[in-house]
C-alpha cells in the first residue's frame, strides 16, 4: 500500500522497545471511539464508528494493544521500503504523503499527532493516556527517519 494524502497516514507505532511503521486508515488512528461519537453527538450527529471496520476493536491502548497490532501487521512497512518508494516520488504533493502523521506509543501511553489536517486525532486518546498535537520526529531514531537522506536533507522537501 502507497500513502495517499488525507486518505491514508503513516504511523509510528512504538511497542516493545522499538519503533515500527505503517500505513493506516486514518480512522483507524481514532484510538477511543465512544469518545468520538460522544464528540460527534454534542454537535448533532447521530454518527457512531463501526468497530467492526477496527477489528470489533472500541478502544485501542494498552489492553487490546495485541489484537489490534495482530490485525494491522500486513500495513506495516520497514523504513527502507518507504524511503524507497519516496524517492521514487517527483511530484512534491505526492511526497507530502510520506510525512510521518501520529506516533502511537503503548510503552508511555502517549499520542502525538502532527497530521497536517484538521483532524484532532489526539483529542480522542484512551483514558489514562496523553493526546498532544506536535512535532515527534525528533524522538525517532536517525536510522528509523525514512524521510531523511544521508546528509541529513529532507527527501519529502519543506
Amino acid at each position: 500500500m502507497k500513502p495517499i494524502y488525507a486518505e491514508n497516514i503513516i504511523v509510528a507505532i512504538k511497542s516493545c522497545g522499538c519503533i515500527e511503521w505503517y500505513i493506516l486508515d486514518k480512522d483507524y488512528c481514532f484510538l477511543d471511539y465512544p469518545k468520538l461519537e460522544e464528540a460527534y453527538r454534542k454537535k448533532g450527529y447521530n454518527d457512531t464508528f463501526d468497530d467492526d471496520s477496527r477489528f470489533g476493536i472500541k478502544v485501542v491502548n494498552e489492553l487490546s494493544k495485541t489484537q489490534f497490532l495482530d490485525n494491522i501487521k500486513e500495513y506495516k512497512i520497514t523504513a527502507e521500503e518507504l524511503k524507497k518508494m519516496l524517492m521514487k516520488e517527483s511530484d512534491y504533493n505526492d511526497k507530502l504523503a510520506y510525512n510521518p502523521s501520529i506516533l502511537i506509543d503503548f510503552e508511555n501511553r502517549v499520542f502525538i499527532s502532527y497530521y497536517a489536517e484538521p483532524e484532532s486525532f489526539e483529542a480522542f486518546v484512551p483514558d489514562g493516556w496523553i493526546g498532544k498535537y506536535q512535532d515527534f520526529t525528533e524522538e525517532i531514531p536517525e536510522k528509523q527517519r525514512y524521510w531523511m537522506d544521508e546528509n541529513g536533507k529532507n527527501l519529502i522537501g519543506e
